[in-house]
């Protein structure tokens, strides 16, 4: 069995290379917010106008429409996924809705969002 040239030796460290980068750069993607977007940012600011007001089911539902009508347009997924937490916990209330809304709240912050 023939060893492997200089060339073929070059061209095996320059394709591991290229996989490398490419599998390190996805990762480091993954790990970012996405940031705030005007979707999101609606969703963020539909939410901090309405949660103090929804004290009844029918205000939690509607406010969780609204939501999730605005968050489901943006690019970031921890606040698509929160407003749907929140619009799932809506119908029953109590420390569901609290700690979902806590959850909704801290993904918008960590978007980038401020309470307007």
């Amino acid at each position: 069995m023939k060893k492997p040239t200089k060339r073929q030796w070059t061209i095996i460290a320059v394709v591991a290379l290229v996989l490398l980068a490419c599998l390190w750069g996805r990762a480091r993607q993954d790990d970012q917010h996405a940031g705030l977007d005007a979707d999101g940012k609606q969703a963020c600011d539909d939410f901090a106008a309405g949660y103090p007001k929804a004290k009844t089911k029918a205000e939690r539902l509607t406010l969780a429409d609204k939501v999730t009508a605005s968050s489901g347009k943006t690019d970031n997924k921890e606040i698509q996924q929160k407003a749907a937490d929140m619009g799932t916990a809506a119908s029953a209330g109590g420390s569901a809705w609290t700690s979902s809304a806590a959850a909704l709240k801290t993904a918008c912050q960590n978007a980038g969002w401020t309470a307007p």
